[in-house]
This record gives C-alpha cells, sequence and structure tokens, in this order.
C-alpha cells in the first residue's frame, strides 16, 4: 500500500536537531532582555542617588550658609549683657572664668551644658541654671552652699584668721575661706579632725560628722532653747560641746533630740535653783552626772550626780533654809550671836522643807511623759543629826 506524504496525526512535525537548535535560540534571548533590564533598573538608582545627595549637599550648604550670614556672623547675636544672680559671695569674675563666656562673642557659640559644668565644679556652688535670652544676652542663676560651722584641728584660736581652716555645709562639703565675711565669724567650730587629710570640695563622710551637723541643724532651728560655740569630735564615739554658758555637754551620737529634750528639762530645774551648770554627760541614759560651777563658798564645789526621782540639785540639808520656817528672834545688837533653835523647831523645819520640796519635784515632771525623770542634781556638805541641841561647828 502506497503511503501518503502527509504525516500521520499523532507524529511531531520537527525534529530533535531541530527542537535542540530552537532551545539555544530561545534562551540567548531571554539571557539578552535579562542584561538589558538589570542595566536599566540600575541606571534608575545611581540616577535617584546622584539626584538625592545633590539635593542633601545642597539644603546642608544653603543652610549653612544661612546660619552663618543670619546668625554665626550676625552683629545682633553677638553677646552684650551676662547677667549674674547669686545669693551668695561668688564675684563676677569668677563666674565669668568658670563659664569661660566673654561678652562680644557670638550667643549661638557659647555652649550652655560646658559653662553649667564648669560653675559646679566649684565647690561652693550647689546648683547652677544658664538660660539664652535671644538676641544677645545670658542669665546665670547660681544656688551657693552655706557654711553652717567652722572646721578646725583645734578649737584655741579664730577660725577665721587660720589658714588651715575649712567652711562646712549641712551636707558635710568642705569650702575653704577666700573673703573675709562677717555673718560667718559666729558659726560654731568643730575640731578635733584632721583636716590636712581633706582638699577643698571632700565630702567628710564620718559618723561624729554627721552627728555634729544634725546637732547644729537642730538648735540652730530654735536658738533660744540652746546655742553652740564649738563641738570636739576627736574621741569619735561622742561630742563635746560647748555651749554660750561654757558648759561642757557630752552627746551620744545617735537621739540627738531626745538628748536636747533632757537637756533642756535640766537647765529648766537649774535656772529656778539659780545654780550654773559646768559639766553635763548625756550618754548616761539614768542619773545622767552633771556638775556646777563652785559658788563664792569653797564648800560649795565638788561633783554631783543626778538623782533617781528627779528633782532639781539642793545643797544639802545643812543649808536649806525653808521659806515657811519661823523667823528667828532679832537679835539685841548687829554683832550678838543668834538664839540656840531647839530640837523640836529644827525638826519641824526639817518636816517644812521635806513636804516643800516633794511638791516642787511633783511640779517639775514633764506632763508629756517624754522623759522618765527629770534631773536632779544634790551635793552633801554636812548632816545635821535631829536629836543634836546645837548645830555642828
Amino acid at each position: 500500500m502506497k503511503k501518503s506524504g502527509r504525516p500521520a496525526r499523532n507524529q511531531r512535525v520537527s525534529t530533535r536537531k531541530q527542537r535542540k537548535q530552537q532551545h539555544l535560540l530561545d534562551v540567548k534571548v531571554r539571557a539578552r532582555a535579562a542584561t538589558r533590564h538589570r542595566t536599566r533598573k540600575a541606571l534608575a538608582l545611581i540616577s535617584l542617588a546622584l539626584l538625592f545627595t545633590g539635593t542633601v549637599g545642597g539644603i546642608w550648604y544653603g543652610g549653612r550658609e544661612a546660619l552663618r550670614k543670619y546668625f554665626w556672623q550676625n552683629p545682633d547675636y553677638n553677646l552684650s549683657e551676662v547677667s549674674i544672680h547669686t545669693d551668695g559671695k561668688l564675684s563676677r569674675e569668677q563666674v565669668l572664668d568658670a563659664t569661660n563666656i566673654k561678652e562680644g562673642k557670638n550667643i549661638f557659640t557659647v555652649s550652655l551644658s560646658d559653662a553649667r559644668k564648669g560653675l559646679l565644679a566649684l565647690p561652693q556652688v550647689e546648683r547652677a541654671e544658664i538660660e539664652r535670652v535671644l538676641p544677645n544676652k545670658i542669665t546665670i542663676d547660681i544656688a551657693e552652699r552655706k557654711p553652717v560651722a567652722w572646721v578646725a584641728e583645734n578649737d584655741d584660736g579664730d577660725p577665721s584668721s587660720d589658714p588651715g581652716a575649712y567652711l562646712i555645709d549641712r551636707n558635710g562639703i568642705l569650702l575653704r575661706v577666700r573673703n573675709q565675711v562677717p555673718e560667718y565669724y559666729h558659726l560654731p567650730v568643730i575640731c578635733g579632725l584632721a583636716v590636712e587629710n581633706y582638699e577643698e570640695g571632700e565630702t567628710v563622710d564620718l559618723p561624729e560628722m554627721r552627728a555634729a551637723l544634725e546637732l547644729i541643724r537642730l538648735t540652730g532651728e530654735n536658738p533660744a532653747r540652746y546655742q553652740v560655740r564649738s563641738i570636739d569630735i576627736s574621741k569619735g564615739y561622742c561630742m563635746v560641746v560647748t555651749d554660750e554658758r561654757h558648759a561642757r555637754i557630752t552627746f551620744a551620737l545617735d537621739n540627738i533630740q531626745a538628748q536636747l529634750n533632757w537637756l533642756a528639762a535640766l537647765f529648766a530645774n537649774v535656772d529656778e535653783s539659780r545654780k550654773e551648770i559646768q559639766t553635763v554627760n548625756l550618754m548616761v541614759k539614768r542619773n545622767v552626772p552633771v556638775t556646777f560651777v563652785p559658788g563664792p563658798d569653797a564648800d560649795d564645789a565638788g561633783d554631783s550626780a543626778a538623782a533617781p526621782d528627779g528633782s532639781a540639785g539642793t545643797d544639802g540639808a545643812a543649808d536649806a533654809q525653808p521659806t515657811a520656817a519661823p523667823a528667828a528672834e532679832k537679835p539685841a545688837t548687829p554683832k550678838a550671836p543668834a538664839p540656840e533653835t531647839s530640837a523640836a523647831t529644827r525638826k519641824a523645819q526639817f518636816l517644812a522643807l521635806k513636804k516643800k520640796m516633794t511638791a516642787k519635784r511633783a511640779e517639775m515632771v514633764p506632763a508629756s511623759g517624754g522623759l522618765t525623770h527629770v534631773l536632779r542634781a544634790q551635793i552633801v556638805r554636812r548632816a545635821i543629826p535631829i536629836s543634836s541641841s546645837s548645830p555642828a561647828p
């Protein structure tokens, strides 16, 4: 049977060789198209980058020139006034040197943060605020440290004339004396500290120094109650305080307010007895030891201790004369001896005195109950037997 020239229905039209050549041509066309596409994309990105860089550069350059012309080199913004407000003794020259601010400079070239750091580096500056006031003014507000006491090695001279003495503020920061200020002369003196081991601006962080500053703060709030003249902290475990009456009071380092309350009660009792305290040791919680300044009579000198009952001090039974006692018979002549007092009369006088002192102690006990007892100092000079017919010589 003769085959027709028409291929079968499912027979391939191209041969394998033709198909291979066609595939190679398709791959080459796609590769060239992809290369052209990548090239155009890269050129677009480069153009955008150049455009952005040029725009940013133009803005930066133009802005800098505008700032230079209208601000940095504008004579209207040249600093012509520096206003300084301080509550202490810093001079204008000290402030300007610390801040490195000079009049005539452009106000925008002044670094406010650096100027503030320079001010805070001064030991006497506690707080500082600096502000620009356009077009040509800078304001400086300074809060200086307030000295509360002198600090010296010894309390044997005038600390204001001692080159080694310091002033100290409430936070324990040492300040060097540069200008003689009369208002500092009356400040109390804290002595017993090795000042050569410290420098200006350092903080004295010692328990005894903190206690001394706390005592100065509490007494400064009510100066009419108690005034401190000097505080000796050389012992380390206590403070020996000398007040305006030259009495030496020993304080513990804790419970300063409670000790001041005890001392106030003691002074109130002693003032009524018209005695003058010489020493007090408030470190003792009960039966506080007290000594008095010797009186005109040499027998009145001596140490005494506070009694547990808490009454004011007295000189003993021999010297106590009750106000309610009957008056002695008036002698015929000024030089005549007084008549003898009988034993019954002396006994009655003693009982009346005892009753009066008991009532007086009850009146002097504080109503608040803050103290368990009120301090009492008693000096016993000599005793007189009630049954004797005449006083002892």
